[in-house]
C-alpha cells in the first residue's frame, strides 16, 4: 500500500510540477559584520572575523543552490566584495564569476532592480551582495513582506515570471531567510 502511494504521489507530482509557471530564483545577501570604523572610509571597511566565518558559512548552506556562472552582482566596497570572495571560495568558482556593479555601494531597491532586470535569462538563479536599507526594501518590494537583513543574512525569493526584465514589485514569494544564527540551530 505505501509504495501504491508514493507511485501516485510521485505521479502527481510530475503532472503539478510540469503545470507550474515558469520562475526565476533570487538570493539576495547582505555583506558580513564589518570592522568598527576606525578614520578610514565606510566604503573601506573590511570583514571582522565574524563576518567573515558566517560568510563561510553562508556559501556552505547555498552551495547547492548556486549555479555555476549566474550573475553574482555586487556591491564595490570591501566588505561586499570580501563576502562575495568567501561564498566564491566555498562554492569553488573563480573570482571573475564576481560582477562589481559600480554604483551599487548602499544602492537603493529600484536601483537594483534595474540591474536585475537587465540580467540576461539563461539562468534561472541570480545573487545580489550589498548593503541595508536598500536590500531589504528590495526584498519587501519583489514579495509585499518587509523583512530586514542582518549580517550576513541571505533572503531566497522566487520570482514567478519568465525573464528577469519582468520581475518589479509583487512578482516574487519569500521562500526562505538565512541568518548566520539559523545556522547555529540542529
Amino acid at each position: 500500500m505505501r509504495l501504491k502511494m508514493v507511485v501516485v504521489l510521485s505521479f502527481h507530482c510530475r503532472l503539478f510540477c510540469a503545470t507550474l509557471p515558469p520562475m526565476k530564483r533570487l538570493f539576495i545577501v547582505r555583506h558580513g559584520k564589518a570592522q568598527p570604523q576606525s578614520g578610514g572610509s565606510d566604503f573601506d571597511r573590511p570583514l571582522s572575523p565574524q563576518g567573515e566565518a558566517d560568510a563561510h558559512t553562508l556559501g556552505q548552506w547555498t552551495a547547492e543552490a548556486r549555479q555555476p556562472g549566474a550573475p553574482l552582482c555586487v556591491s564595490p566596497s570591501v566588505r561586499t566584495t570580501s563576502t562575495a570572495q568567501c561564498l566564491v571560495d566555498v562554492w569553488g568558482e573563480p573570482s571573475s564569476h564576481i560582477q562589481l556593479e559600480e554604483q551599487a555601494y548602499l544602492a537603493s531597491d529600484r536601483a537594483w532592480l534595474g540591474w536585475i532586470n537587465a540580467w540576461p535569462d539563461a539562468h534561472d538563479t541570480g545573487w545580489i551582495v550589498g548593503h541595508n536599507p536598500g536590500l531589504s526594501e528590495l526584498v519587501e518590494r519583489l514579495t509585499d513582506q518587509p523583512i530586514w537583513l542582518p549580517t550576513c543574512g541571505l533572503a531566497e525569493i522566487t520570482l514567478h515570471v519568465d525573464a528577469w526584465a519582468e520581475a518589479f514589485a509583487g512578482t516574487g514569494r519569500l521562500r526562505g531567510l538565512f541568518t548566520p544564527k539559523s545556522a547555529m540551530k540542529p
